[in-house]
């Protein structure tokens, strides 16, 4: 069962990173490969040393021939020992290092350049614990050596703490709550394999140096034997949930990766965009033309009109007012388009997000005037924005939302923009209780030219060109929507100054 889940982490550990290669993923293959190299080494250890139970044997190596086999290999025990020394040694090390990664305190980010440092103690214990140096400080007396032994336990314990404070911290420091869920299952994956270290990192490999050490063992030293002699229960069910959150933390990895990957396939992607965009612009031209055939009718039944010797005014006004109404719309979807596509300049510079939301709410109520908005500026600072694009594509936001409310004839109307901190961003959260979408919509709705709406009064440029905003101010767009029961768009633009919040 544990070889299983050894195999399980490293060799998942290594497909991200050949899958991403990025800093987070080599700390992620760093931290599982310590961690298998530590407890390869300590089930080797047992094999030789036995004296377990059935259920322990197991549990340990799956089949008694596995501990047979091992049992008889010639390791020789230094080696043996130091392989648990480099496992025990750097796992904390590789752990502190991912939750600085993953940290977005303030003073964290202004010293990432000195991270490497936090792998100055592993490497001093390192030296310290090769086993000629090691069985060397016995010669300046034992308590030289149990000092480093009680050293490195205090300093690994400090590792393990800070970590797990990091990695709380930054999760209850997400309000996305996409963001969060990806984290979540990283953060418990990384817990319960720390779980499952912490019952053996207070052992030493001393014991393996000497076997059987009568002076660790006067010392009270703890044995890899005494902790692999706990109940198979409590290991078992450590193993399923490390195993169930390792599913998930990796795939939370893989589902970033998959993302980034289709975004530079180059050829493929480019094919792509360049047949939707054909197909949007059938759609453009279909609608442009039935619109030209419409405005033809009704340039006839004019003339017709004006032909007769008494024309009808009501009518004549009627159908002037069609065909205003028909050449507004044509005008206003030319607009959206060249909007849209035409090379837009903006300039980023310090800006305050209550004058952001000011702007939106002065523009939704020239549409709506008697709906009600509710605001919530919890993030009073400065980001770097161009106010009159951020404020459109907000806008743009907050009329889809609330057009939304009124096709689900909610009796209850609720819409809210609502602005956070979110670690080195501020998050513009705009909620609505509309009719939601389904997720084969939430595929493609930011699709140029794709829209779920009436194609003669909206023809879907509008998410695209929001998202085109949003990207142009390195900020990233987030939705969660529920069929039924409503939308959230999460926009997240970078502050212009660090704040210590």
């Amino acid at each position: 069962m544990l070889f299983v889940v050894l195999f399980f982490i490293l060799s998942s550990s290594i497909a991200i990173f050949f899958l991403r290669r990025d800093k987070q993923t080599r700390l992620m293959l760093g931290l599982c490969v310590s961690f298998v190299c530590m407890f390869i080494g300590i089930i080797i250890y047992l094999s030789k040393t036995g004296g377990l139970q059935t259920g322990q044997k197991f549990f340990l190596f799956f089949d008694l021939r596995v501990q047979r086999k091992l049992s008889y290999m010639i390791f020789p025990l230094k080696k043996l020992g130091y392989m648990i020394a480099m496992g025990r040694t750097l796992f904390p090390g590789f752990l502190l290092m991912l939750a600085f990664d993953y940290s977005m305190i303030p003073w964290i980010l202004r010293s990432k350049s000195k991270h490497i440092l936090i792998m100055i103690l592993p490497c001093i214990t390192l030296v310290l614990y090769y086993p000629s140096l090691f069985l060397g400080l016995a010669k300046w007396g034992k308590w030289l050596q149990f000092f480093v032994i009680n050293f490195t336990i205090m300093w690994i314990a400090c590792y393990l703490a800070a970590a797990l404070w990091l990695l709380l911290n930054e999760y209850k420091s997400i309000t996305i709550p996409y963001c969060k869920r990806q984290f979540r299952y990283i953060m418990v994956f990384l817990i319960c394999i720390g779980i499952m270290y912490c019952f053996y990192f207070r052992q030493d490999p001393i014991q393996v140096y000497q076997m059987y050490s009568a002076e660790y063992m006067r010392y009270g030293g703890l044995l890899y034997s005494t902790t692999a002699s706990g109940a198979v229960s409590r290991w078992m069910v450590l193993s399923v949930f490390t195993t169930l959150f390792g599913i998930l933390g990796f795939l939370s990895l893989k589902s970033y990766s998959i993302m980034e990957h289709e975004e530079t396939r180059g050829d493929v992607i480019i094919q792509k965009k360049m047949d939707m965009a054909s197909k949007g612009l059938s759609v453009f031209v279909h609608g442009m033309k039935n619109q030209l055939l419409s405005n033809r009718v009704l340039q006839e039944r004019l003339r017709g009109e004006l032909e007769k010797e008494d024309p009808d005014k009501k009518k004549l006004l009627e159908y002037s007012h069609m065909l205003e109404t028909i050449n507004e719309n044509m005008i206003n979807r030319m607009e959206e388009l060249y909007k849209s596509i035409k090379s837009n300049y903006m300039t980023l510079v310090p800006t305050e997000t209550s004058e952001v939301v000011l702007r939106v709410l002065d523009r939704f109520h020239e549409k709506y005037p008697d709906a009600a908005v509710e605001t919530v500026i919890e993030a009073r600072t400065l980001i770097l924005a161009d106010a009159v694009h951020l404020s459109e594509a907000l806008y743009n936001l907050a009329i889809n939302g609330y057009e939304s409310i009124l096709e689900a004839g909610r009796q209850e109307k609720s819409l809210s923009i609502k602005v956070r901190h979110e670690r080195l961003y501020v998050t513009f959260e705009i909620r609505d209780n509309g009719r939601g979408m389904s997720r084969q919509v939430q595929k493609k709705i930011f699709d140029p030219f794709y829209t779920s709406k009436n194609t003669n009064n909206n023809w879907g440029l509008g998410l695209y060109y929001v998202r085109q905003i949003i990207k142009n101010h390195f900020g990233m767009l987030r939705l969660e929507s529920t069929e039924g029961e409503g939308t959230t768009f999460f926009v997240a633009i970078p502050k212009c100054k660090i704040q210590d919040d």
